[in-house]
């Protein structure tokens, strides 16, 4: 950002008065003290008509759409909560007296802190003010006021130095949960010529967890708000190398369409915003989610922030912004595991300069959310028809243009059956995740800081139908079921020519225990299983994943088997039509105490 060019804003506004009939204000500031960034606004007076404006000016001045996005207004997600912690700042004038926020009466207290030539607010809220003098100028109104006194302002711009923007894509992490959806950030250039970004700084929007917290509450609390979303601003090449480096993720980075004027405005409402503590939610007001908001305070034609859906990964973040023309340039830079995994594809002597982008690039991706329409047959009951509606994310069978290869996790999602003139819940699936590591690649390490080799894992909790094998009858029965497996995994194969990208092949072997919890023989059942699977991507539009399980499981039974052997074999094969739509077949193979049965399920998948 040009610290000049800022200074003089508010004065340039000015001069863009024409219409003489209005009466003109001048208002001058000249204490130049080092002011704080907070302070307690509890004095000011707010004036009826500000600058002599009528009731309808400041009306429509309040309804105007970005000066509710710069009060953070549009993003109501729990606006209670949100008002609750950002009201604890310094961030509102407005007196509310615990009333949700009102865009005129801060209005109002904004214009009467100007009118009064209050250099701690025009310090505070540089982007109100330089909004409101743009806005005031066309209604003939001069504000003869100038920012000369704001150091601390000055010296963070003058730091910075913006001229340009981009959206930050870091891939999805293998192994962290946290991590699991990718992440998102902001790149802000001071200098057209620094590629590497050794010059730029980082705006990363995260949540504040706290170090108390267990693992489950680490987990459940940014899904429902429970920790405070805060802003960091640090080098870029920090920022990348945890990235890049730490984590071995790629990263994607797309230049903003955004002209020098929307930068400057921009870069004042982080300032703005740079300390407050909002709610963090995981699925909807996110990382990805406030580089959109920030787009939004400059462009009042666009509202991105509402196109984005009750649940927003960062994915969805880059595939929207292209989509709305806000893309000039995209950049990929390999993590490296990939330079590694290149020279594994392509021999020693490779020029990893010359190294080509995996096929992870989110403005590529299949939408998150699924839809599922199927017939299923198995001998024992029949046909069955079933819906299926997933929520995110991805699972083996997928598209997985876009995605980090062989990545599956899946967020809640219902499955519901038709049969016999019957509908009931078929499966739920609360989390499943698989993280396969293949231990013959580079990306066989759980980070960038060890030697030691990850085990390929496999999470699973949900609801579903079960056989219990017990005894003859097989009777089917709704459980709750939790599986946690761990093993190794190889790639088959050789990956693509001039990339770091995997092969088209992965086989794996898991083993490990669950526990079912339903109206099976005792209520309950315990387990140990192995399975032995391979994945192969056959053409970019089809997959095929087949399965052998061996579980045993036991309960104690006094009159009947307590413990038994219930093997299944499972084959799944999925064909894209295009992005948006596929078809699905799965067939299953199980032995039931003293038969086998056999499915097939044909199911026309939708992508939104």
């Amino acid at each position: 950002m040009n610290s000049k060019r800022f200074s003089y804003g508010l004065l340039m506004a000015a001069a863009m008065a024409n219409n003489a009939n209005a009466d003109t204000h001048a208002h001058g500031i000249t204490d130049g003290a080092n002011l704080p960034a907070t302070a307690d606004y509890g004095y000011l007076k707010q004036s009826a008509t500000p600058f002599m404006l009528s009731d309808e000016q400041i009306e429509q001045l309040s309804e105007q759409v970005l000066w509710q996005r710069l009060l953070l207004l549009p993003d109501d997600f729990a606006m209670s909560r949100r008002q609750k912690l950002v009201g604890e700042s310094d961030f509102f004038l407005s007196d509310s007296n615990g009333k949700p926020i009102n865009a005129k009466d801060e209005l109002v207290a904004m214009l009467s802190a100007i009118e009064q030539g209050d250099q701690v607010v025009l310090c505070r809220f540089p982007a109100r003010a330089h909004f409101l003098a743009n806005e005031l100028a066309k209604l003939g109104v001069s504000l003869a006021v100038s920012d000369d006194g704001c150091a601390d302002f000055h010296a963070w711009v003058d730091d910075i130095a913006a001229t340009r923007l981009s959206l930050v894509f870091a891939e999805e992490h293998g192994n962290n949960l946290a991590s699991a959806f990718a992440h998102t950030f902001m790149r802000i250039d001071s200098r057209e010529d620094d590629a590497t970004g050794q010059f730029a700084t980082a705006m990363n929007y995260t949540v504040k967890a706290e170090p108390s917290d267990g693992v489950l509450s680490g987990a459940i609390k940014p899904l429902i708000g429970g920790y405070a979303g805060v802003m960091e601003i640090l080098p870029y090449s920090v920022k990348a190398n945890d990235y890049l480096v730490k984590d071995e993720r790629d990263l994607w980075e797309y230049r903003l369409d955004l002209s020098d004027a929307e930068v400057d405005q921009i870069m004042r409402h982080i300032w703005e915003v740079r300390n407050l503590a909002r709610p963090y939610y995981l699925t909807h007001d996110n990382c990805a989610t406030e580089i959109v908001r920030l787009v939004d305070v400059v462009r009042a034609d666009k509202s991105i922030f509402a196109k984005l859906g009750a649940v927003t990964t960062p994915a969805k973040i880059a595939q929207l912004l292209q989509k709305e023309g806000m893309i000039t340039h995209t950049h990929y830079h390999p993590s490296k595991s990939t330079q590694r995994q290149a020279l594994i594809n392509n021999g020693a002597d490779f020029d990893l300069m010359a190294i080509k982008p995996n096929d992870n690039n989110p403005t590529k991706a299949s939408p998150i959310h699924r839809l599922g329409l199927g017939v299923l047959y198995d001998e024992r009951h029949g046909a069955a028809y079933h819906l299926s509606v997933r929520s995110a994310y991805q699972d083996w069978l997928d598209r997985p243009s876009g995605v980090r290869k062989f990545h599956e996790v899946v967020l809640p999602s219902i499955d519901i059956k038709h049969q016999d003139g019957k509908m009931r819940l078929d499966e739920l699936t609360i989390f499943k995740t698989t993280s396969l590591n293949p231990t013959n690649t580079a990306k066989a390490y759980a980070d960038g800081q060890s030697d030691k080799k990850a085990l390929a894992t496999q999470v699973y909790l949900g609801v579903r139908q079960t056989i219990d094998a017990s005894d003859w009858h097989n009777d089917t029965h709704t459980v709750l079921d939790a599986r946690l497996q761990k093993g190794k995994s190889w790639a088959v194969g050789q990956g693509a020519k001039a990339t770091g990208d995997l092969p088209d092949a992965v086989c794996y072997v898991l083993g490990g225990g669950g526990v079912q919890l339903g109206r099976v023989n005792q209520g309950y059942r315990v387990g140990v299983q192995t399975s032995v699977g391979c994945i192969h991507h056959h053409t970019d539009r089809l997959r095929t994943v087949g399965e052998i399980a061996v579980p045993y499981w036991y309960h104690h039974d006094s009159i009947g088997r307590s413990g038994y052997v219930q093997p299944s074999v499972a084959l799944g094969m999925q064909y894209d039509l295009d992005r948006h739509h596929a078809l699905r077949i799965n067939g299953l193979a199980q032995k039931n105490h003293h038969k086998h049965d056999h499915s097939l399920r044909i199911e026309w998948l939708a992508y939104f």
